[in-house]
This record gives structure tokens, C-alpha cells and sequence, in this order.
């Protein structure tokens, strides 16, 4: 199967050279393909992870079926309002992952550097910005994007807009975690809610709008609830599963269908059998086209990534009766929010909510904030009681690989894991 995507990501590359439209036909099918295997055909996936998996497809491939009605966002943006729409949102992250998982992304990453962009940017984005100016992704729209997380974000979503030639709203988000930085996003929401209207000549329906931010409220609701749960619990899955996880639980948060995935979640755990092995949280990107790493978590008793700060970092409790002032208080208190002491705290918390033996920080290159944490995470980690591995490496890129070598360090850090649950004993 590895072989045949491969050669299947090598067709994109070598058809959008001469004819990116043809290329885009390509790709879609490739996703629509995928989609359905997902769907009739998930193998080992429990049905949780068939959810996240069908869901973050579906939305893939949906801005390239219907460009007409794309959305581009960045990760962090809310996106209900879009939602209540019938707008798509059209991930620009969430692509350049998917563009790496068809082994598709080597052009489209030479490509962006050859048109000025450093080595160093992150790849996520350095992908998707390779392939939109070659023709291979469609014009969304218009962009909405905010400040929050990186400063990746500040560079890539104005570019796209110029480069489309399509407006652009961005909103800000303060360090500042308090309600003075609230009530100002909250505003800047109701200045989105109007852009929006201008540019799609439709009014947002209020009640709906409502009724998608307590969907988000019951599904925040639930995971956390999964995650008491999981503790001691034997769930087998793999790194790409929490990448899926994360997606519904950011650009897709508010659908009846990541609703249905934690209800799913939670009966899982409520069902599942006694822990044995590692348990690791993960902290960042997962480097998911990394096999060897794949393999130690895919189904396998030896490991279990037992949750990813990508999924849990803005589990907020607000009231969705104003949608405006909810959706601010996940952005102002997300853990991703200002210094990375916050990503650390909230790594600490779920490391004890879910019982973790230990905790993986890793490096993705070009990621200056996680990078420029480590040394710190380390040392607050292991003065909390869990051991931190420090993992430098790639979330997308091949390139930055050294794939034996990480699974050398990772294996090492689960075998002392595991000598330290045997003297305990």
C-alpha cells in the first residue's frame, strides 16, 4: 500500500508541472478514494477513530470540490459562524499534512523555498504554500486566520490572500488571559460575524450560531470526560489518529459529527480493558510519515499515546448563550496562548488526569516556540514526576528525517518506562 501511495503522490508532482487543474482532479480523487475505504474498509480502527478519520477527510477534500464555497482558515480559527453558513472551512495546515501523507509534498516544499521562503519556516504551511502557487490548490473566497499560534501564521494567510487576491480578516489574540482580552476577541468575533455577511451577502443565523457553540461546549464537555475515562484503559491506536482528533476538535469543532466522535470516544473507554504498557502523552505535532515511530503505537500493546496537547489545550467551559464571548475564551485561554510555561502546565495536568508514565516533547522543526521550550519542559516534567523525552524531527517533511534514529531514542525512553513500572511494583 506504502508503494502505491507513493507513486500515487509522485503523479500529483509530475502533473502539476504541466497542468495543475489535472493535478487537482487527481488529488480529489485520490482523497475521495481514501474516504471511502475509510468507510467500508477501516481495518484495525475501532469506531472512534473511524469517525475522526472519515471526518477529516470528508473536510479535506470538501474545498477542493467546492472551492466556491472555501473558507481558508488557519488551525486556530473558530469556525461555527462558517458552519452556519454552508461555507467549507479549507485548512491550510490540515492540506499541507494531507499533501505529506500522499507523499506529495517534496515539489511543493522546493518550490516555496525557491520563491523566497527559509528552510527553517514551518512545513505545514511552506507545503501548502508551494502548492496553491503552483496552481495545484483552488482559490478559497476569502482567508480568515488569527495571531494564535505561531508566528508562521502572520507570514502564510496574508500571503495566500495576496497571492488569490481575496480579503483577508485576521484576528488578534492578546497574551493576556483575562476578561479585559475577552470582551476585545469577543468583538473582533462580531466584526467577523459582519465580514462574513458582507462577503456571502447572507445573514448568520443567531440561533443557529448558538446552537453550533453548545455543540462545541458538549463535545469540550465530553472529551474531557474521555480523558477520565482513558486513564487506565487499554485504547490501541496510532499517532495519525491523534492528528485526526485534533482536527475535529479545532477547524471541525461545532458539527454534529465531532459530537458523534466523542460520544463514540466515551463509549469506547467506557468499555475498554485494563491498561498494560507505556502510556505517553504528546506533547506538539505527531512526525505521523515516520514508520518506525508508527509502528511502536499502531495497535500495539508495548505503547499507547494516551492523549496529545493538539487535542486537549483548549478545552474550555463557556456559556454558549453569547457564541461571541464562548468562542473568545477558547482562543484567550488556550494553553497555546502566550508564554510556554501555559503549553507546560496544561501538559502536566493531562499527564496526571490520564495517568501517563511519561511524555514526549516533540521538536517539529521550524516550530521556534516548542523548540525554544524544550530544554524548560524537560526539566518541569520530570520535576512533576514524568519523565520528558526530548524528540527533534519533522511533523511533514521527509527531508528532516532520520527515522531509525528516532525510533532507536523512542524505544529506549518506553524500555526505561517500562523497568521503572517494574521496580515500583
Amino acid at each position: 500500500m506504502e508503494r502505491l501511495i507513493q507513486r500515487f503522490g509522485a503523479a500529483v508532482q509530475q502533473v502539476c508541472r504541466r497542468d495543475p487543474i489535472a493535478a487537482r482532479r487527481l488529488l480529489r480523487l485520490g482523497y475521495h478514494a481514501k474516504d471511502l475505504q475509510l468507510r467500508l474498509a477501516p481495518g484495525q480502527l475501532h469506531r472512534a477513530a473511524q469517525l475522526a478519520a472519515v471526518e477529516t477527510t470528508s473536510a479535506m477534500v470538501a474545498p477542493l470540490d467546492h472551492p466556491d464555497k472555501a473558507v481558508m482558515v488557519s488551525l486556530f480559527t473558530p469556525c461555527e459562524m462558517l458552519q452556519v453558513l454552508g461555507l467549507y472551512p479549507y485548512s491550510c495546515e490540515g492540506l499541507g499534512c494531507f499533501l505529506s501523507g500522499a507523499w506529495a509534498e517534496r515539489s511543493f516544499l522546493e518550490y516555496a523555498e525557491s520563491e523566497g521562503l527559509p528552510e527553517t519556516f514551518c512545513s505545514y504551511h511552506k507545503i501548502f504554500i508551494g502548492a496553491a502557487e503552483r496552481g495545484l490548490m483552488p482559490r478559497p473566497r476569502f482567508v480568515t486566520s488569527t495571531t494564535l499560534a505561531c508566528d508562521a501564521n502572520l507570514l502564510t494567510f496574508r500571503r495566500l490572500a495576496e497571492f488569490y487576491q481575496v480579503p483577508h480578516l485576521v484576528l488578534d489574540i492578546p497574551y493576556g488571559q483575562d476578561e479585559d482580552a475577552v470582551a476585545y476577541v469577543a468583538e473582533q468575533l462580531r466584526g467577523m460575524r459582519r465580514f462574513l455577511e458582507e462577503h456571502t451577502g447572507r445573514r448568520v443565523d443567531e440561533d443557529a450560531l448558538r446552537a453550533a457553540v453548545a455543540r462545541s461546549r458538549r463535545s469540550m464537555d465530553g472529551f474531557r470526560r474521555y480523558m477520565d475515562l482513558r486513564a487506565d484503559k487499554q485504547i490501541l491506536g496510532d499517532l495519525t489518529g491523534e492528528m485526526f482528533s485534533a482536527f475535529t476538535l479545532h477547524t471541525l469543532l461545532g458539527t454534529e459529527e465531532t459530537e458523534r466522535y466523542v460520544h463514540a470516544c466515551i463509549q469506547l473507554a467506557e468499555k475498554a480493558p485494563p491498561a498494560s504498557g507505556a502510556r505517553l502523552v504528546w506533547m506538539h505535532t505527531e512526525p505521523f510519515w515516520v514508520k518506525p515511530l508508527r509502528d511502536l503505537t499502531d495497535f500495539s500493546p508495548k505503547v499507547q499515546v494516551v492523549g496529545c496537547d493538539m487535542c486537549f489545550e483548549g478545552l474550555i467551559q463557556a456559556d454558549p448563550s453569547d457564541p461571541y464571548t464562548a468562542m473568545a475564551q477558547r482562543l484567550v485561554f488556550s494553553a497555546f496562548n502566550g508564554p510556554v510555561s501555559r503549553r507546560i502546565d496544561r501538559g502536566i495536568e493531562a499527564a496526571r488526569q490520564l495517568r501517563a508514565d511519561g511524555v514526549v516533547w516533540f521538536c517539529h522543526w521550524g516550530c521556534k516556540h516548542t523548540l525554544g521550550g524544550a530544554q524548560l519542559a524537560k526539566q518541569r516534567f520530570e520535576a512533576a514526576g514524568f519523565p520528558c523525552l526530548i524528540l527533534d524531527g519533522d511533523g511533514c517533511d521527509r527531508s528532516h528525517g532520520g527515522e531509525g534514529q528516532l525510533a532507536t531514542r523512542i524505544e529506549a525512553f518506553i524500555e526505561m518506562l517500562e523497568r521503572g513500572k517494574e521496580a515500583a511494583l
